[in-house]
């Protein structure tokens, strides 16, 4: 008896020394951003971040590597095509949310589980939008970039918190750059009463008059605006941060990823805020997440290793570092309070999240959609702008396109 519990107890020693084990290895880790984000600056600000967490996480791992390659999110896919052929695809990916939803979509990421006490540490809604139905994940979320107003501090005392003031302002010569980008102009739908009628529709519900009605309110405030002469819609955002850059325009909504960019050139100059209120409720800006995915050519180790380093990226220690460190992002981990006080960033950022967070569901609905209903959106808005589609024709073009039909 003795013999068997002596020989069981140095069993489980030995499990907990394999278990503790350091791990070993190099991991490739690939980064996808937006291209109205990239720049030189945010390349060597991401490098050095990876830097920082590979010294971090070696001290429990101290023969781990990183090799980080940044790519422009537009080419990540036709990259990570040819890599996966050849057997060569990333350990480790560092993406947007929609971005690792596509590349799961084309099976160029493989779905993960990770432990219950590791994802109820984390943000529940940013965990809920990568859950898949099997109750995998594509991915773990790693921090938010939340959508603000960026302005020029030079022209611009201090942004306008109200729709009404935006126009007010415009009026007396602050020059206002907006998208008519689904996603980067969803934030009006709040404050214009409109996002419910929006999340309704894209639930399948079926259309009544008062959500006809709510569409074509907000597309009336978008002609409205268009008509003013010193408020001025843009293709996207890479064109809104060059019309800031160059002094074009005054006032833009940003993504807080873009304060990087604008701070090297503008320094000083550059003034942050939440976005404007409506009569309709708060503005309904979109949070982006960052997510850390998982490649499919990797071995069982190199797997081990890859998860082992996302869960660390989550860990209280590194998300207070991480915030602390960059300052134009917002941790996942519930446990790590953004230190709002020191920086009015952050400040803006916490608001702009408080934002996302009132408008709920429907924003979500909003911000899942396809690649072809957010396209098909911005056409609908620039045909309608530009008078080739009457009003009455352009709700029904909308509508039709957030049900799932083409729109003519």
């Amino acid at each position: 008896m003795a013999v068997l519990l002596t020989a069981s107890l140095s069993g489980c020693r030995l499990e907990r020394v394999r278990a503790i084990r350091p791990l070993q290895g190099n991991l490739y880790v690939a980064v996808g951003v937006s291209n109205d984000a990239l720049d030189s600056e945010l390349e060597k600000d991401i490098r050095q971040n990876a830097s920082r967490l590979e010294s971090s996480f070696r001290a429990l791992h101290p023969r781990v590597r990183l090799q980080v390659q940044v790519y422009p999110e537009d080419r990540l896919e036709p990259e990570l095509q040819v890599r996966n052929r050849a057997g060569l695809s990333p350990d480790l990916l560092l993406v947007n949310g929609t971005t690792a939803r596509e590349l799961m979509g084309r099976r160029l990421i493989r779905p993960v589980r990770f432990p219950q006490r590791v994802t109820d540490a984390l943000d529940p809604v940013s965990v809920a939008r990568l859950r898949r139905p099997d109750g995998t994940l594509l991915g773990l979320p790693t921090e938010l970039q939340p959508q603000l107003a960026c302005f020029d501090r030079r022209r611009v005392r201090r942004s306008p918190t109200s729709l009404t003031e935006l126009l007010e302002m415009s009026a007396r010569g602050m020059e206002v750059g907006l998208p008519i980008d689904a996603i980067d102009l969803a934030w009006t739908l709040g404050p214009l009463g409109a996002l419910d009628s929006v999340g309704r529709i894209l639930q399948g519900q079926p259309v009544s008059g008062s959500m006809h009605a709510a569409v074509e309110s907000w597309l009336r405030w978008i002609r409205a605006a268009d008509q003013q002469q010193h408020i001025t819609f843009f293709a996207n955002q890479t064109q809104l941060l060059d019309q800031l850059l160059t002094g074009s325009v005054d006032w833009i909504p940003c993504r807080s990823v873009t304060l990087t960019r604008l701070k090297a050139r503008l320094g000083a100059n550059v003034g942050v805020a939440p976005l404007p209120v409506g009569p309709g409720g708060p503005a309904s800006p979109v949070s982006r997440e960052r997510v850390l995915a998982f490649g499919v050519n990797s071995s069982p180790g190199q797997q081990q290793l890859a998860e082992a380093l996302a869960r660390f990226a989550v860990t209280p220690l590194h998300q207070r570092a991480l915030v602390l460190g960059k300052r134009w992002v917002l941790p996942v981990n519930l446990e790590v309070t953004p230190p709002v006080s020191s920086s009015s960033v952050i400040a803006a950022m916490v608001a702009s999240q408080a934002m996302a967070r009132r408008s709920g569901a429907s924003l979500q609905r909003l911000e899942g959609t396809s690649r072809r209903i957010q396209e098909g959106w911005q056409a609908v808005l620039t045909r309608y702008l530009f008078g080739d589609l009457p009003p009455e024709a352009a709700v029904d073009a909308l509508i039709e396109l957030l049900q799932g039909r083409e729109a003519s």
